[in-house]
């Protein structure tokens, strides 16, 4: 690595939006996260380490609690990290992280895949399973890569002759996702959640497949897209929904839909088990990212997370 790169860490309304944006679209690790309208619309502050006139960028998201600046990775921004046109030496990705331990009492980070954070005191670092597939086959080629509990649910699906669509309006997405969330939020949360996806579709960047049954939504996923990237950035399924095996039928269609295009269909995960299997269904393959901590707080003050 060089020894003489210059490291500038700048304030958000000091960042080069051409520049960065251009840098991030050349970058083997594109995808929509990192570009500078998306960390707008998912953060209240965000600030950035810059390397030699924007050879090197590294989106730094922030908020402060009880006067204390810390580090965070907002929702629906599965990986970030340092992005380049050029391989990122390991080397440089500790000198940032000493900067950032310096400015932040406590940080909880996702580098991106093609970042390698080597273990370091003060630093944690943590592995993590991403799913992705290439689609760069047409659409028989790419079926005869799912598993056979894939395609039979494929097939199950197609049965009740159910109708994909592909305009449903965010609020019903949203609205889905609030009747049948296994987690508990705030009316607060899902209007943000409304304000994103919105914001992604008036940038062209978002298309929401749908199951619809008789009148009802029971299935829904919202595919956000970058210059190289399809994320699978949610979905939602009702009881019913699930019983007729509608995100099978969503992925397959958008599969379809995009086969032979050459984008890369983004799971944005799963560590967990039987996620995992059913992304593996569609013949997509783990890819390891690492999350990174460190923690300057005071013991009496650790509460504070």
């Amino acid at each position: 690595m060089d020894k003489g790169l210059k490291i500038d860490f700048l304030k958000r309304k000091e960042i080069q939006v051409e520049k960065w944006d251009r840098l991030i679209a050349g970058s083997p690790a594109e995808t929509i996260y990192p570009y500078c309208w998306y960390l707008d619309a998912v953060s209240d502050n965000w600030s950035a380490l810059v390397v030699d006139d924007y050879r090197f960028v590294m989106p730094v998201v922030w908020k402060k609690k009880a006067g204390m600046k810390y580090m965070y990775q907002p929702f629906y921004t599965q990986q970030l990290g340092v992005f380049s046109r050029e391989y990122v030496d390991p080397e440089l990705i500790r000198k940032m992280l000493r900067i950032l331990y310096k400015k932040f009492r406590f940080a909880g980070m996702n580098f991106n895949a093609k970042n390698l954070v080597g273990e370091e005191d003060p630093f944690i670092v943590d592995d993590k399973s991403n799913y992705v597939m290439l689609l760069n086959q047409d659409y028989d080629s790419q079926y005869r890569g799912f598993s056979t509990n894939a395609k039979r649910n494929i097939r199950k699906s197609i049965e009740f002759s159910d109708l994909v669509e592909k305009n449903l309006p965010v609020d019903e997405l949203v609205r889905l996702k609030r009747e049948n969330d296994v987690f508990k939020r705030s009316e607060e949360d899902y209007r943000w959640l409304v304000n994103l996806f919105e914001t992604i579709q008036q940038r062209g960047a978002g298309k929401i497949y749908a199951i619809r049954t008789g009148r009802e939504i029971t299935a829904a996923a919202f595919f956000a897209f970058s210059n190289t990237r399809a994320i699978y950035l949610l979905s939602a399924s009702s009881q019913e929904g699930k019983e007729r095996r509608g995100m099978f039928r969503i992925i397959d269609a958008f599969i379809s839909d995009h086969a032979g295009s050459g984008v890369i269909l983004d799971f944005e995960g799963s560590n967990i088990p039987s996620v995992a299997r059913f992304f593996g269904g569609f013949g997509a393959q783990p890819e390891i990212y690492q999350g990174v901590s460190f923690n300057r707080l005071p013991a009496t003050l650790n509460k504070l997370r």
